[in-house]
């Protein structure tokens, strides 16, 4: 997930700031008074910063990573353990564990949120020039923690540091705390080398079905159709009914039906309604309906490929087939390859049914 405005905090109040009653020469840039309190913060707490970019200020010294060889480049993948911080040092986000724990906002033992590096595309306009500032050329596996002032939270791009000064804006300094641990030109590629790697684990060591997509289903599982023909029986439009798991290429569950596997997980929810789902088949995958509702497509695609009574499946997706750049939620990242675990069961209620 990139920077986006959940990072923003409150608007800095400053001493010494022009009352409302006296008048701002044309010649006075917007944030004037805003750098000005800024280098006084830096000189008081950071005298030995350095200042880079347009504008940041590098405080302390970079922690150097392992892999030298590697570093932040523009246009790339950056995948990042970050923290943000106002100047008082109070964390206003993170997805590291560990400072997650110490604020209070992560419990391991509790319902899960994701935790751990996220993919930050590192060009114009898709990350916030200060960030990209205090990152590019910072080598995979080093931490740097660098001064952002308001100004320079945008994704506006201008040729000179005056433009950015004059730019009206209502954020404040933050510190950021970025930690690089691995780079990649080609997302989609390292995205099909992880799914590769974890074929044997969830597909039994079988080949994509199409680029980007593996299915697997147990052998062991299931009923011969009472039909013989070669036509899918559920590709029509008839209700099934599934139990499901969805979970991250490193096990994690985030989304079942099964109450179990839900608090094996940490993912359990009182609010929620365990059990068997409904399912409305389709000859055409993309009109798959889960529930009454559209499903992302790699999870239709598994779906589809559906054909004898109680069968175990399994489907594994890239992120073009999942929830892409964005992720979903707290529990799913950008840019995530996804397994869902299927078993078709019966009819959880006949007879209900019947009745209606």
């Amino acid at each position: 997930m990139l920077i986006h405005d959940r990072f923003i905090a409150p608007a800095l109040l400053l001493a010494g700031l022009v009352s409302a009653g006296c008048a701002v020469e044309e010649t006075t840039r917007a944030n004037e008074d805003e750098k000005m309190y800024l280098e006084a913060w830096i000189s008081t707490h950071h005298p030995d910063a350095e200042r880079m970019g347009m504008g940041i200020y590098v405080i302390g010294t970079d922690t150097e990573g392992a892999d030298a060889a590697l570093s932040v480049t523009k246009p790339c993948y950056a995948f990042v353990t970050y923290t943000v911080r106002d100047l008082e040092g109070n964390v206003s986000d993170t997805n590291d564990p560990e400072v997650a724990m110490q604020t209070g906002e992560y419990d391991p033992e509790e319902q899960y949120a994701y935790y751990g590096p996220e993919v930050w595309y590192v060009e114009d306009n898709n990350i916030y020039k200060g960030v990209e500032d205090m990152m590019v050329g910072l080598p995979v596996g080093s931490t740097r923690d660098a001064v952002i002032p308001g100004w320079l939270q945008t994704y506006n791009r201008f040729d000179t540091e005056d433009t950015y000064m004059s730019e009206i804006t209502d954020r404040s300094p933050l510190v950021y705390t970025v930690r690089v641990d691995g780079v990649t030109n080609d997302i989609m590629q390292w995205q099909k080398d992880r799914m590769k790697d974890k074929s044997s684990e969830y597909t039994g060591g079988s080949e994509p079905v199409f680029e980007g997509f593996y299915f697997y289903s147990d052998p062991d599982s299931g009923e011969e159709p009472e039909d013989d023909s070669e036509e899918n029986i559920f590709h029509k439009d008839t209700t099934i009914y599934i139990n499901y798991t969805g979970r991250l290429l490193n096990g994690q569950a985030f989304d079942t039906t099964v109450k179990k596997i839900a608090k094996d997980n940490r993912i359990f929810s009182e609010s929620k309604e365990y059990g068997p789902i409904e399912v409305t088949m389709s000859a055409d995958s993309t009109e798959i309906q889960l529930d009454g509702s559209s499903v992302i497509s790699g999870f239709s695609s598994t779906l589809w490929r559906i054909s004898r009574p109680f069968e175990k499946c399994t489907g594994m997706f890239w992120s073009s087939l999942g929830y892409g750049y964005s992720g979903s939620g707290t529990s799913i990242p950008g840019y995530a390859p996804l397994v869902f675990e299927i078993e078709l069961v019966a009819d959880p209620d006949p007879e209900e049914e019947e009745e209606e």
